[in-house]
């Protein structure tokens, strides 16, 4: 049986206020769906959303699913500045440690932007207690790709744990095909055909955002990306629940603890070290 994580990032993709603000009723919807499963997550939340709905991330906590960090305004570290970057982590950690009551130790960069342009986060996250990272796509991709690095689980030299997005291989294609738009658009036998061919040393994870579930959100162009990649992460969400249901109902699928948990148990002691310095 195959033991897959559920992550979810928490974001809101509006360009501006003039549109209804939806993260929150679809985020109810998930959790009731997760709560219906008995699946326990770990959600990644931007900073500004923890500020503006500071009641939605309590009770995500309050149903014992863990919280991580997903920077404050979803920009990716590729983009960021180094005072910028210390000076919002800062602040956000603790309002998210504030809310919840616990430690925040997982982090997760905007679109796998934990590339080698952005290493120097990684120092950072330590200085300021996360123990652990989400945030590299092992492979390269017209965004963010971070190619050479371990698909497994391994250590920055710094001690920072880093548990890179699940990939595999579609002809000459490497793609993280468990999550967002990969998730919405691939049919789930190949989804089933793609998780028997991914490296043994991979942990598997989802990573789902509002808007894959939200098929009533009307379409605008998201800030950061250009028309035609609107469109794809518009098109092709209705069926995102039934397509997660049948997944969860899969005989060959369980859904393991948060990342957190995860670590408690050892999972990770004998992950490798990988130096970027040193390919």
């Amino acid at each position: 049986m195959t033991a897959i994580t559920f992550t979810y990032d928490l974001e809101d993709h509006r360009p501006d206020n003039k549109n209804q603000e939806r993260y929150t009723e679809i985020t109810a919807k998930l959790l009731d769906f997760l709560d219906h499963h008995g699946i326990q997550c770990t959600v990644f939340v931007l900073g500004e959303l923890a500020e503006r709905n500071p009641s939605l991330i309590k009770t995500i906590a309050e149903k014992g699913h863990e919280i991580g960090f997903h920077t404050y305004r979803h920009r990716h570290l590729t983009l960021e500045t180094k005072h910028n970057f210390t000076r919002e982590t800062e602040r956000c950690k603790k309002h998210l440690e504030d809310l919840t009551g616990r430690q925040i130790t997982g982090f997760r960069a905007p679109a796998f932007s934990l590339t080698q342009a952005s290493i120097w986060v990684l120092d950072i996250l330590v200085e300021y207690g996360f123990t652990y990272s989400s945030s590299v796509l092992p492979a390269k991709n017209p965004v963010n790709g971070f190619p050479g690095v371990p698909f497994g689980p391994f250590y920055w030299p710094n001690g920072l744990l880093e548990i890179p997005a699940p990939v595999s291989r579609i002809g000459p294609l490497i793609i993280p095909f468990l999550g967002g738009i990969y998730l919405r658009y691939l049919p789930l036998k190949l989804i089933m055909y793609l998780l028997d061919k991914t490296p043994d040393e991979t942990l598997l994870w989802t990573y789902c955002h509002p808007h894959d579930f939200d098929h009533e959100e009307p379409f605008y162009v998201i800030r950061g990306t250009s028309f035609f990649t609107s469109l794809l992460l518009w098109f092709n969400r209705r069926n995102t629940f039934s397509k997660l249901q049948r997944f969860v109902e899969n005989e060959k699928v369980r859904f393991q603890e948060p990342f957190s948990e995860l670590i408690k148990t050892g999972y990770f002691n004998n992950a490798p070290v990988y130096d970027p310095n040193r390919r």
